[in-house]
């Protein structure tokens, strides 16, 4: 499931482009959870990444600030917590079993994205506690790590 934390899918994104058009000249474009997790790429791969430059438009920097203080992007939030319900409820089976340790239940009623992620995305990734899981992931302190250029809009 989605999370911020993750910079996996740029990175899978990134290599098949650049599997499929070796010639091709990329420049990476994220907004909001999107530019947090292009940044976090960026920054975990350095002057390893084939992309020539980037922009990151209204990227939150800092998780565990973003998701408390409201209304950042509410109708925003809302949409991707009803998003990553539905698809939890649809696959809810692979997640359910108390080994597992994911709170089923309590993301299914999940009102914000921070309410699913505490329940879910943070046991998914390791976690036992969010405001760690959040300073993980977000992007603040890893900007000096970024080797492109990046052109970040707020």
């Amino acid at each position: 499931l989605f999370t911020a934390a993750d910079s996996d899918d740029i990175c899978t994104a990134i290599t098949y482009i650049i599997k499929a058009r070796p010639w091709t000249t990329l420049m990476g474009v994220g907004w909001g959870y999107g530019a947090n997790m292009l940044t976090k790429y960026l920054a975990e791969v350095g002057e390893r990444t084939p992309l020539t430059a980037a922009t990151c438009i209204d990227n939150p920097f800092d998780l565990d600030e973003a998701t408390r203080a409201f209304p950042y992007h509410h109708v925003t939030d809302q949409k991707l917590t009803r998003g990553l319900v539905d698809i939890l409820q649809t696959n809810k089976a692979l997640f359910q079993g108390k080994l597992k340790g994911f709170n089923v239940e309590k993301a299914l009623l999940a009102k914000s994205v921070r309410d699913f992620e505490e329940a879910i995305s943070m046991v998914s990734n390791g976690f036992v506690d969010i405001e760690v899981f959040y300073k993980k992931s977000s992007t603040r302190n890893m900007i000096k790590d970024v080797k492109i250029p990046v052109l970040f809009i707020q």
